[in-house]
């Protein structure tokens, strides 16, 4: 009888040992599928707030690119006009005196070449018009960057 008593207490044990490592199983793993699911829904919205923010970048980018691509075309637009006008300045000197006069004292103030910007020789004349329009296209350079860093810096 003590031998049977004894087998039951064993096999009782060894039930609850089962019944034990059952639950400690279905809980682990139970366990692990609730973590992945949440992890999988986190990673989703974690995705989709990068979408979004990706989209809203690139949307940004386009703007700017399109910002600087205006400011680019007014730069070449005032260049263009600077060249065109220091072209017609050039062509307009055609008909000026080479040089100026080696007789220091003329017969007319009229004759007077170098003393006025009407009596200037036509290679001063030109160096001035060159002058002017070399600053007209600094002046576009310069306007075009100070525009460019406005629009970066207001854009942040």
């Amino acid at each position: 009888m003590l031998g049977l008593l004894m087998n039951r207490w064993v096999l009782g044990g060894l039930a609850g040992l089962v019944a034990l490592s059952f639950s400690y199983w279905k809980g682990y793993t139970h366990g692990k599928e609730v973590i992945q699911e949440d992890w999988d829904a986190a990673k989703v919205v974690q995705e989709r707030e990068m979408l979004a923010a990706a989209s809203k970048a690139i949307e940004k980018e386009r703007q700017l690119q399109a910002k600087a691509d205006k400011i680019q075309r007014e730069k070449h637009n005032a260049v263009k006009a600077a060249d065109s006008k220091y072209a017609a300045l050039v062509d307009s000197l055609r008909e000026r005196p080479e040089a100026r006069s080696n007789n220091p004292m003329p017969d007319s103030p009229t004759d007077i070449v170098g003393c006025t910007g009407t009596g200037l020789a036509r290679p001063d004349a030109e160096f001035l018009a060159g002058y002017a329009a070399d600053a007209a296209r600094l002046q576009a350079e310069y306007n075009a960057c100070r525009e460019a860093y406005e629009v970066i810096s207001n854009a942040r």
